[in-house]
Protein backbone atom coordinates (compact mmCIF):
# COMPACT_ATOMS: atom_id res chain seq x y z
CA UNK A 1 0.00 0.00 0.00
CA UNK A 2 1.31 3.57 -1.35
CA UNK A 3 0.17 5.95 1.83
CA UNK A 4 0.67 9.56 1.94
CA UNK A 5 0.96 11.17 5.30
CA UNK A 6 -0.55 14.82 5.40
CA UNK A 7 1.33 16.59 8.52
CA UNK A 8 0.46 19.97 9.73
CA UNK A 9 2.25 21.06 12.45
CA UNK A 10 3.18 24.35 13.71
CA UNK A 11 5.31 23.98 16.74
CA UNK A 12 7.67 20.96 18.64
CA UNK A 13 10.51 20.66 15.59
CA UNK A 14 11.88 17.51 17.23
CA UNK A 15 8.44 15.45 17.51
CA UNK A 16 7.86 16.46 14.17
CA UNK A 17 11.17 14.70 12.82
CA UNK A 18 10.72 11.69 15.54
CA UNK A 19 6.91 10.89 13.82
CA UNK A 20 8.24 11.19 10.25
CA UNK A 21 11.08 8.81 11.71
CA UNK A 22 8.66 6.37 12.99
CA UNK A 23 6.57 6.36 9.93
CA UNK A 24 8.72 6.21 7.29
CA UNK A 25 8.46 2.96 5.22
CA UNK A 26 8.38 1.64 1.66
CA UNK A 27 5.61 3.59 -0.35
CA UNK A 28 5.65 5.97 2.43
CA UNK A 29 5.38 10.23 1.66
CA UNK A 30 5.07 13.23 3.46
CA UNK A 31 3.22 16.01 2.77
CA UNK A 32 4.40 18.66 5.87
CA UNK A 33 2.86 22.02 6.45
CA UNK A 34 4.22 24.20 8.49
CA UNK A 35 2.33 27.14 10.16
CA UNK A 36 3.31 30.71 8.62
CA UNK A 37 3.52 31.46 12.01
CA UNK A 38 6.39 29.64 12.84
CA UNK A 39 9.66 31.81 12.74
CA UNK A 40 11.37 31.52 9.40
CA UNK A 41 14.64 30.31 11.33
CA UNK A 42 12.78 27.48 12.70
CA UNK A 43 11.06 26.70 9.40
CA UNK A 44 14.28 26.77 7.28
CA UNK A 45 15.78 24.39 9.99
CA UNK A 46 13.51 21.93 9.69
CA UNK A 47 13.27 21.97 5.66
CA UNK A 48 17.11 21.73 6.07
CA UNK A 49 16.66 18.32 8.26
CA UNK A 50 13.82 16.67 6.16
CA UNK A 51 14.37 18.18 2.49
CA UNK A 52 16.94 15.54 1.96
CA UNK A 53 14.77 12.80 2.35
CA UNK A 54 13.15 12.19 -1.30
CA UNK A 55 9.71 11.52 0.20
CA UNK A 56 9.18 14.35 2.17
CA UNK A 57 7.40 17.82 0.46
CA UNK A 58 6.60 20.90 2.16
CA UNK A 59 3.61 22.53 1.27
CA UNK A 60 2.37 26.18 0.68
CA UNK A 61 2.25 27.83 4.17
CA UNK A 62 -0.98 29.24 5.82
CA UNK A 63 -1.67 31.07 9.03
CA UNK A 64 -3.68 28.75 11.44
CA UNK A 65 -5.60 29.52 13.81
CA UNK A 66 -7.63 27.28 16.14
CA UNK A 67 -11.13 27.15 15.11
CA UNK A 68 -10.36 29.13 11.57
CA UNK A 69 -9.95 28.80 8.23
CA UNK A 70 -5.93 28.73 7.83
CA UNK A 71 -6.74 25.07 8.75
CA UNK A 72 -8.67 24.03 5.98
CA UNK A 73 -6.58 25.80 3.28
CA UNK A 74 -3.65 23.71 4.74
CA UNK A 75 -5.82 20.69 4.44
CA UNK A 76 -6.99 21.67 0.72
CA UNK A 77 -3.49 22.69 -0.72
CA UNK A 78 -2.36 19.03 0.67
CA UNK A 79 -4.55 17.39 -1.46
CA UNK A 80 -4.18 19.91 -4.48
CA UNK A 81 -0.19 19.35 -4.05
CA UNK A 82 -0.70 15.55 -3.70
CA UNK A 83 -2.53 15.53 -6.76
CA UNK A 84 -0.23 18.28 -8.89
CA UNK A 85 2.59 16.51 -7.85
CA UNK A 86 1.44 13.40 -8.89
CA UNK A 87 2.84 11.29 -5.56
CA UNK A 88 1.77 8.21 -6.15
CA UNK A 89 -0.53 6.71 -3.25
CA UNK A 90 -3.65 4.77 -2.55
CA UNK A 91 -4.56 6.86 1.08
CA UNK A 92 -4.11 9.95 2.63
CA UNK A 93 -4.22 10.38 5.87
CA UNK A 94 -4.48 14.18 8.13
CA UNK A 95 -2.39 14.10 10.96
CA UNK A 96 -1.09 16.92 13.35
CA UNK A 97 2.31 17.46 14.04
CA UNK A 98 1.55 15.90 17.71
CA UNK A 99 0.18 12.58 16.35
CA UNK A 100 2.16 9.76 17.10
CA UNK A 101 1.48 5.90 15.77
CA UNK A 102 0.34 3.23 17.93
CA UNK A 103 0.86 0.62 15.51
CA UNK A 104 3.18 -1.00 13.65
CA UNK A 105 3.90 0.57 9.83
CA UNK A 106 3.58 -3.33 8.38
CA UNK A 107 0.27 -3.43 10.34
CA UNK A 108 -0.96 0.27 9.12
CA UNK A 109 -0.22 -0.84 5.36
CA UNK A 110 -2.44 -4.10 5.82
CA UNK A 111 -5.26 -2.37 7.78
CA UNK A 112 -5.11 -0.30 4.32
CA UNK A 113 -5.07 -3.17 2.36
CA UNK A 114 -7.85 -5.14 4.29
CA UNK A 115 -10.43 -2.21 3.49
CA UNK A 116 -8.87 -0.95 0.30
CA UNK A 117 -12.00 1.22 -1.34
CA UNK A 118 -12.88 2.77 1.82
CA UNK A 119 -12.34 5.96 3.74
CA UNK A 120 -12.68 6.99 7.47
CA UNK A 121 -14.01 9.92 8.36
CA UNK A 122 -16.05 11.06 11.55
CA UNK A 123 -19.29 12.80 10.20
CA UNK A 124 -22.49 13.01 11.04
CA UNK A 125 -25.64 15.15 9.44
CA UNK A 126 -26.53 18.39 12.01
CA UNK A 127 -27.86 18.58 13.99
CA UNK A 128 -24.23 16.89 15.22
CA UNK A 129 -25.62 14.90 18.09
CA UNK A 130 -22.17 15.56 19.97
CA UNK A 131 -22.62 19.38 19.24
CA UNK A 132 -25.46 19.99 21.80
CA UNK A 133 -24.55 23.42 22.89
CA UNK A 134 -23.80 24.55 19.75
CA UNK A 135 -27.60 24.03 18.60
CA UNK A 136 -26.28 21.19 16.60
CA UNK A 137 -23.79 22.72 14.90
CA UNK A 138 -25.83 24.95 13.52
CA UNK A 139 -24.53 27.78 15.09
CA UNK A 140 -20.83 27.48 13.84
CA UNK A 141 -22.36 27.79 10.08
CA UNK A 142 -25.27 30.16 10.66
CA UNK A 143 -23.07 32.94 12.53
CA UNK A 144 -20.80 35.21 10.95
CA UNK A 145 -17.30 34.06 12.84
CA UNK A 146 -14.12 36.05 12.63
CA UNK A 147 -11.19 34.47 14.44
CA UNK A 148 -8.07 35.57 15.30
CA UNK A 149 -5.30 34.57 17.04
CA UNK A 150 -6.39 34.91 20.52
CA UNK A 151 -10.41 34.76 20.06
CA UNK A 152 -13.23 33.74 18.23
CA UNK A 153 -16.16 36.70 17.61
CA UNK A 154 -19.80 35.14 16.36
CA UNK A 155 -22.44 37.50 14.92
CA UNK A 156 -25.09 37.96 15.51
CA UNK A 157 -24.98 35.65 18.52
CA UNK A 158 -21.98 34.39 20.72
CA UNK A 159 -19.81 37.47 20.14
CA UNK A 160 -18.94 37.44 24.05
CA UNK A 161 -17.43 33.86 24.68
CA UNK A 162 -18.05 34.12 28.26
CA UNK A 163 -21.27 35.91 28.29
CA UNK A 164 -24.54 34.65 27.68
CA UNK A 165 -26.29 38.34 28.47
CA UNK A 166 -24.22 40.27 26.50
CA UNK A 167 -24.77 37.58 23.57
CA UNK A 168 -28.60 37.52 24.31
CA UNK A 169 -28.66 41.22 24.17
CA UNK A 170 -26.29 41.50 20.95
CA UNK A 171 -28.56 38.77 19.39
CA UNK A 172 -32.12 40.36 19.70
CA UNK A 173 -30.53 43.69 18.42
CA UNK A 174 -28.10 42.91 15.95
CA UNK A 175 -30.14 39.58 14.92
CA UNK A 176 -32.29 42.46 13.30
CA UNK A 177 -30.22 43.78 11.31
CA UNK A 178 -27.33 40.54 10.40
CA UNK A 179 -29.42 37.60 9.24
CA UNK A 180 -28.30 33.80 9.70
CA UNK A 181 -26.38 32.90 7.04
CA UNK A 182 -27.32 30.29 4.43
CA UNK A 183 -25.45 27.12 3.97
CA UNK A 184 -24.91 26.47 0.82
CA UNK A 185 -27.12 24.72 -1.79
CA UNK A 186 -27.16 21.65 -2.71
CA UNK A 187 -25.47 20.42 0.47
CA UNK A 188 -26.29 19.20 3.49
CA UNK A 189 -24.23 20.23 6.44
CA UNK A 190 -22.17 17.72 8.25
CA UNK A 191 -19.50 17.66 10.70
CA UNK A 192 -17.42 15.57 13.11
CA UNK A 193 -13.87 14.98 13.89
CA UNK A 194 -11.26 16.86 12.26
CA UNK A 195 -8.93 14.11 11.52
CA UNK A 196 -9.21 11.11 8.37
CA UNK A 197 -8.08 8.86 6.25
CA UNK A 198 -9.31 9.16 2.59
CA UNK A 199 -9.12 6.39 0.14
CA UNK A 200 -7.55 7.81 -3.71
CA UNK A 201 -10.68 8.02 -4.98
CA UNK A 202 -12.47 10.33 -2.53
CA UNK A 203 -9.58 12.63 -2.23
CA UNK A 204 -9.94 13.24 -5.65
CA UNK A 205 -13.59 13.72 -4.91
CA UNK A 206 -13.10 16.33 -2.20
CA UNK A 207 -10.46 17.84 -4.75
CA UNK A 208 -12.64 17.90 -7.57
CA UNK A 209 -15.93 19.23 -5.80
CA UNK A 210 -14.33 22.21 -4.22
CA UNK A 211 -12.79 23.15 -7.46
CA UNK A 212 -16.59 23.01 -8.91
CA UNK A 213 -17.95 24.88 -6.36
CA UNK A 214 -15.34 27.49 -5.21
CA UNK A 215 -18.02 29.68 -3.38
CA UNK A 216 -18.92 26.73 -1.12
CA UNK A 217 -15.18 26.45 0.09
CA UNK A 218 -15.20 30.51 0.47
CA UNK A 219 -18.15 30.12 2.55
CA UNK A 220 -15.95 28.17 5.18
CA UNK A 221 -13.83 31.40 5.93
CA UNK A 222 -17.06 33.04 8.20
CA UNK A 223 -17.61 29.23 9.97
CA UNK A 224 -16.44 28.63 12.98
CA UNK A 225 -14.21 25.64 13.47
CA UNK A 226 -14.65 24.55 10.02
CA UNK A 227 -11.96 21.84 9.67
CA UNK A 228 -14.46 19.76 11.73
CA UNK A 229 -17.11 21.00 8.78
CA UNK A 230 -15.56 20.97 5.33
CA UNK A 231 -14.11 17.95 4.50
CA UNK A 232 -17.04 16.17 6.35
CA UNK A 233 -20.04 17.42 4.70
CA UNK A 234 -18.39 16.97 1.31
CA UNK A 235 -17.61 13.04 1.97
CA UNK A 236 -21.45 12.96 3.55
CA UNK A 237 -22.91 14.17 0.92
CA UNK A 238 -20.87 11.88 -1.20
CA UNK A 239 -23.66 9.47 -3.59
CA UNK A 240 -22.26 6.10 -2.03
CA UNK A 241 -21.41 7.41 1.38
CA UNK A 242 -23.53 4.79 3.08
CA UNK A 243 -21.32 1.83 1.77
CA UNK A 244 -17.91 3.69 1.36
CA UNK A 245 -17.42 5.31 4.29
CA UNK A 246 -16.47 4.06 7.63
CA UNK A 247 -17.94 6.44 10.23
CA UNK A 248 -14.66 6.61 12.51
CA UNK A 249 -11.38 8.54 12.40
CA UNK A 250 -7.86 6.55 12.32
CA UNK A 251 -6.95 8.34 15.82
CA UNK A 252 -7.40 6.93 19.46
CA UNK A 253 -7.98 10.29 21.44
CA UNK A 254 -10.01 10.52 25.38
CA UNK A 255 -12.79 11.97 23.94
CA UNK A 256 -13.73 12.39 27.83
CA UNK A 257 -11.38 14.70 28.05
CA UNK A 258 -11.34 17.24 25.36
CA UNK A 259 -8.24 18.72 24.26
CA UNK A 260 -5.55 16.64 26.74
CA UNK A 261 -2.56 15.87 26.71
CA UNK A 262 -1.84 12.09 26.43
CA UNK A 263 0.69 10.71 29.36
CA UNK A 264 1.92 7.67 30.47
CA UNK A 265 -0.92 7.01 32.52
CA UNK A 266 -2.92 6.46 29.49
CA UNK A 267 -0.63 3.38 28.16
CA UNK A 268 -3.23 0.44 29.01
CA UNK A 269 -6.11 2.33 26.82
CA UNK A 270 -3.76 3.25 23.66
CA UNK A 271 -2.38 -0.93 24.29
CA UNK A 272 -5.89 -1.75 23.85
CA UNK A 273 -6.96 0.21 21.17
CA UNK A 274 -7.44 -0.41 17.55
CA UNK A 275 -6.58 2.52 16.53
CA UNK A 276 -3.64 3.00 14.26
CA UNK A 277 -2.77 6.63 15.59
CA UNK A 278 -3.11 8.86 18.74
CA UNK A 279 -2.80 12.14 19.46
CA UNK A 280 -1.97 14.31 21.50
CA UNK A 281 1.54 14.09 22.64
CA UNK A 282 3.94 16.49 24.20
CA UNK A 283 6.80 15.74 25.06
CA UNK A 284 7.26 18.90 27.73
CA UNK A 285 4.96 17.47 29.77
CA UNK A 286 5.67 13.76 29.40
CA UNK A 287 8.27 12.43 27.35
CA UNK A 288 7.76 8.77 29.00
CA UNK A 289 4.58 7.84 26.92
CA UNK A 290 6.07 7.82 23.57
CA UNK A 291 9.14 6.61 24.80
CA UNK A 292 6.88 3.62 25.57
CA UNK A 293 5.03 3.29 22.48
CA UNK A 294 8.11 2.86 20.82
CA UNK A 295 9.58 -0.21 23.29
CA UNK A 296 6.17 -2.07 24.18
CA UNK A 297 3.89 -1.21 21.16
CA UNK A 298 6.34 -0.56 18.08
CA UNK A 299 9.19 -2.83 19.16
CA UNK A 300 11.66 0.09 18.35
CA UNK A 301 14.39 1.59 19.96
CA UNK A 302 14.56 5.19 20.90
Amino acid sequence: MMITYLILAHRYPEQLFRLVDRLDAAGVHFLIHIDKKVDEGIFSSITDRLESRGNVHFIKRYKCHWAGYGIVQASYQGLKELKERKIPYDYVCLMSGQDYPIKPNDYIASFFKKHEGKSFINTHKFPQPHWIYENGGFDRIQNWYVVTASNQYGFPRRMFKNNRYLNKLFSATLGRVIPNRKFPANFDPYGGAQFWGLHKTHADYVVKTIEDNPSFFRFFRNVRVPDEILFQTVMGNHPHAANELVNDTLHFLEWNRPGATLTIEDKDNILNSHYLFARKFDDTVDPQITNWIDTTILRRNK
